[in-house]
C-alpha cells in the first residue's frame, strides 16, 4: 500500500511540474473566496476596513472599541508581496500576540475574534493575511507564509519591541508552521500551538497498521522525507522558549495524537503542560469552553515572568465568543447564505477609520522551504 500511495503522489506532483511548492500549495491553502473584507485607500493614504457581509459591516460601524485601537498597515516582504497587518493595541499593555491563522479564512472573518482577544488578555494582538488571502497580493505558498511572517516580525522590530521580552507567537492549524519557523530563528518569550500539524505528509498520510498498512521503506514518509512541507515535528526541537499546545480529543481534521508527538519532542526545558479539550474539534477549541481556554493562556502568560503579570480581564464581565469567528465563512453549507452574528460588543458611534499611510518594506530574506529542517 506504501508504494501505492507514494506512486499516486508521484502522478500528482508530475501534474503541478515536478514542484512540491506548487502541489503543496494546492492541497494546503484555500483562501476564502472572495475575501471577507477589503481595504480601501482614502485620498490621504489611510486605510479603511469595508466587510463584504453586511452583519459585519454594521458591527464595524457601531462598536466601541473599548480601549482598544486597531490599527493597520500594509508590509512588503521579502518576496516582493505586500500583506495586510491588523495590529489591536491595548492601552498600557506590555506584551504583543503574533497570531498566525487557519488555512481556510481571513483576517476579516478574525476581526472581533481578535477585538475580544486583546481585551480579555490585556495584551496587543497583531494578526496578518498570507499571500494570497484577504487584501494581500500573490498566492499562498509555504516559502510566502514564512517570508510573510518575517516581515510582521521585523514591523514588530520596528516599533521597539524587545521579543524575547515581549512577543508570544501563536499559530492556528497550518498557521503552526509559520510560527515554528519563527520560533526557530527568532528569540521569543514563547509560544502557543492551536491544534498544530506535525508535517505535511503527516497530515496527509496518519499512522497506520496492519494488511494495508502505508508504512514501510515505500512509505511516503520515507520516499518523501527531504521534501516533506512544514516540518513542525524537526523544528519544535530547537525551539528556545516555553512552548503551550493546545488540541481537541475530537478533531477530525488534525488528530490531537499531533499535539503529542510535539509535546515529547519539545526541548524538556520548554514544555509545558498541553491544554487537551475532552471533546472538543479543530473549529471550536474557544467555543467549547471559553473560560476554560482564557484560564489557560492568561496561566501560561502569567508563568513566563512578572512582566507578564499585568494580565487581566479588562472587559469585567464575560464575552460570548461565537464559533463563526473561529471558522472561515466557507465553511456554510452549499447553497446557504452564511449567518454571522453582530459580536456582543457595546455600541457607539466608533470612528472606523485607521491612521497608518504608509506602506513599510520589511529587511531580511526568508529562506526557501526547509524540508530538511
Amino acid at each position: 500500500m506504501g508504494c501505492v500511495v507514494s506512486t499516486a503522489i508521484a502522478v500528482l506532483l508530475c501534474k503541478h511540474r515536478c514542484s512540491v511548492e506548487r502541489l503543496t500549495s494546492s492541497m494546503s491553502f484555500h483562501p476564502p473566496t472572495p475575501p471577507s473584507y477589503t481595504l480601501e485607500v482614502l485620498e490621504d493614504g489611510a486605510l479603511k476596513l469595508r466587510f463584504g457581509h453586511p452583519e459585519l459591516a454594521a458591527a464595524l460601524m457601531h462598536i466601541q472599541r473599548a480601549g482598544v485601537q486597531v490599527d493597520l498597515r500594509m508590509l512588503r516582504t521579502s518576496r516582493r508581496q505586500t500583506i495586510p497587518i491588523f495590529h489591536y493595541k491595548v492601552a498600557g499593555a506590555y506584551l504583543t500576540l503574533l497570531w498566525s491563522h487557519a488555512n481556510a479564512m481571513d483576517c476579516g472573518e478574525m476581526y472581533f475574534f481578535f477585538l475580544e482577544l486583546a481585551l480579555r488578555l490585556n495584551m496587543n494582538v497583531v494578526a496578518y493575511d498570507y499571500s494570497g488571502y484577504g487584501a494581500a497580493t500573490g498566492v499562498p505558498t509555504e516559502s510566502n507564509a514564512y517570508a510573510d511572517a518575517l516581515a510582521v516580525f521585523n514591523y514588530l522590530l520596528s516599533t521597539g519591541i524587545t521579543p524575547e521580552r515581549q512577543l508570544v507567537l501563536y499559530g492556528q492549524s497550518i498557521g503552526s508552521a509559520p510560527t515554528l519557523y519563527l520560533a526557530t530563528r527568532q528569540r521569543v518569550l514563547a509560544t502557543i500551538l492551536h491544534t498544530p500539524i506535525l508535517s505535511g505528509l503527516r497530515f496527509l498520510i496518519p499512522p497506520s497498521t496492519g494488511f494495508c498498512s502505508v508504512g514501510g521503506c515505500c512509505s511516503p514518509r520515507c520516499v518523501y522525507a527531504l521534501c516533506d512541507p512544514f516540518p513542525n515535528f524537526k523544528r519544535i526541537e530547537r525551539v528556545t522558549a516555553p512552548v503551550l499546545l493546545i488540541h481537541g480529543t475530537a478533531d477530525r481534521t488534525v488528530d490531537h495524537s499531533h499535539t503529542l508527538v510535539l509535546y515529547e519532542r519539545t526541548p524538556m526545558q520548554h514544555r509545558r503542560e498541553p491544554y487537551i479539550i475532552d471533546g472538543a474539534g479543530h473549529e471550536n477549541i474557544v467555543d467549547f469552553d471559553q473560560e476554560g481556554y482564557f484560564t489557560h493562556i492568561r496561566a501560561f502568560l502569567q508563568s513566563l515572568g512578572s512582566h507578564a503579570q499585568q494580565l487581566t480581564d479588562m472587559t469585567g464581565h464575560t464575552v460570548a465568543v461565537e464559533s463563526r469567528r473561529m471558522r472561515p465563512l466557507a465553511s456554510a453549507s452549499v447553497g446557504a447564505g452564511p449567518t454571522m452574528p453582530i459580536p456582543p460588543l457595546v455600541c457607539g458611534a466608533a470612528d472606523t477609520y485607521v491612521d497608518y499611510r504608509s506602506v513599510e518594506t520589511s529587511c531580511g530574506a526568508a529562506e526557501s522551504p526547509a524540508y530538511s529542517k
